[in-house]
């Protein structure tokens, strides 16, 4: 798989950024896995939320005492554990091996195995379903969502599309001067370099995007990482901090994906 370029790009100038990305990950967050030190809370809502607000951190004995209607997600070792209220819940409770939840951060951070993944349909009932994938990698912009999205590599930043049965191109508009960009993606290309040169990554950056596939145009608005992230823990406070909830959620599903742990119902 590789990248479509911009012209006048020269061709594969953009995969060396794509490759070293994922070499400073694999450096990172090391080949095994990642690290987690703590448990934290990544969701809370509902009459305790401000107890247990997003980014706070608790021992592995903590205990979480929640009433009727609350619902605290919680990050931790083994991936995401979802708290149910009324009740008490201790944290030591269900503590499994790390294992399975580093090697899906890790392949999600380095995009291993997930190259391939198609947009697909589905027979059922005599009707089709389209099933859309979902953005293999944390540093990938989705065309299709807007928000504050944190930026790890100004150099290396990629643009995905979740529908790429076909061709398709996007408009990013420079909100300033009203200035506009077009990329293109190839049929059966998901992925394209941001045009940095005509575009700079810089930190408080806002730009609008319309992708000819999408319904609607969204507005990005950059936040320049200063440090890349060198664990779970890093990453997740660094989401939280900075107001990249559209990325917070998007590593929460991504560890809830294949997990396979109902919630803890109190």
């Amino acid at each position: 798989m590789h990248l479509d370029k911009i012209d006048p790009v020269k061709s594969g100038g953009a995969l060396p950024l794509l490759a070293k990305a994922a070499l400073g990950s694999l450096l990172l967050f090391g080949a095994g896995g990642v690290a987690m030190a703590q448990n934290m809370v990544v969701r809370s809502t509902g009459p305790s939320a401000s107890s247990y607000p997003a980014g706070k951190k608790m021992a592995n004995d903590a205990k979480v005492s929640l009433k009727a209607q609350d619902q605290v997600t919680i990050l931790t070792k083994s991936g995401t554990r979802v708290l149910k209220g009324p009740g008490t819940f201790s944290l030591a409770q269900g503590a499994g091996s790390a294992t399975s939840a580093s090697r899906r951060l890790s392949s999600f951070i380095s995009n291993r195995g997930s190259s391939r993944a198609r947009t697909g349909a589905v027979r059922a009932a005599g009707s089709v379903t389209v099933e859309t994938p979902n953005n293999p990698n944390l540093w990938y912009l989705d065309v299709t969502k807007g928000g504050k999205f944190c930026v790890a590599d100004p150099d290396a930043l990629v643009v995905w599309r979740p529908d790429y049965t076909g061709s398709a191109t996007a408009s990013i508009v420079e909100p300033k001067e009203g200035n506009v960009t077009e990329i293109a993606w190839r049929k059966g290309n998901p992925l394209k370099a941001w045009p940095k040169d005509v575009l700079p990554v810089t930190d408080g950056a806002s730009y609008r995007l319309l992708g000819s596939n999408v319904p609607q145009s969204v507005e990005v608005n950059f936040v320049v990482l200063q440090n890349q992230p060198t664990d779970l823990d890093d990453t997740a406070s660094m989401l939280i901090e900075n107001g990249c909830s559209g990325q917070l959620d998007l590593l929460v599903e991504t560890l809830d994906l294949n997990s396979g742990e109902p919630a803890d119902q109190g």
